[in-house]
């Protein structure tokens, strides 16, 4: 059986995009394969494909920051996943494709009742707030954060996550540098 995916063949626009087939295989040890139900376009993937981001994937390569899909076959020694699972991943390279190839550990599992093409938009704009939050920042219940930035999807996850950890959220909108 084949598949297709969505190539970058150098740097540049839309043009330099082709869908290629590639075939598919049986999982290695440890790996999962999953049917991509959704996968969005972020403002990322457009960077890196035109070249304006550090540590720049040499193309030929395969776009996609984030997918969600289900599991459709695993690797020998794969325990915390079965055939069938709604599973969700940060790719950062590899989403814009039919099929995608991911260790266990990199998968996570999402409710069936969420529906794929709006849940995976959430998954690069939540994972980059709390990383900042809790990981980078190390803010505590009641901490003051100023976002700037306020309105955009991460900038919306930081005021939603800063709640939930019950932090003093204040936000401004950034309409552009004059």
């Amino acid at each position: 059986m084949r598949y297709k995916s969505v190539v970058v063949t150098k740097r540049g626009g839309p043009e330099v995009l082709q869908i290629i087939e590639n075939d598919l295989h049986p999982p290695a040890a440890g790996e999962v394969c999953v049917k991509i139900l959704a996968t969005p376009v972020c403002q990322d993937d457009v960077a890196v494909r035109v070249g304006n981001r550090p540590f720049l994937p040499k193309p030929p390569y395969v776009p996609g920051y984030s997918i969600l899909g289900l599991v459709d076959s695993i690797g020998e020694g794969v325990t915390s996943l079965a055939v069938g699972d709604r599973v969700a991943a940060l790719t950062q390279f590899g989403g814009h494709a039919e099929y995608i190839y991911l260790a266990e550990e990199e998968l996570a599992n999402v409710p069936t009742a969420l529906d794929p093409a709006e849940a995976v938009t959430l998954i690069l704009n939540y994972l980059v707030a709390y990383q900042v939050l809790h990981r980078v920042s190390k803010v505590a219940p009641g901490d003051k954060v100023l976002l700037v930035g306020a309105s955009g999807g991460v900038g919306t996850a930081f005021l939603q996550l800063g709640k939930l950890g019950g932090l003093k959220m204040y936000g401004l909108e950034h309409t552009g540098w004059a």
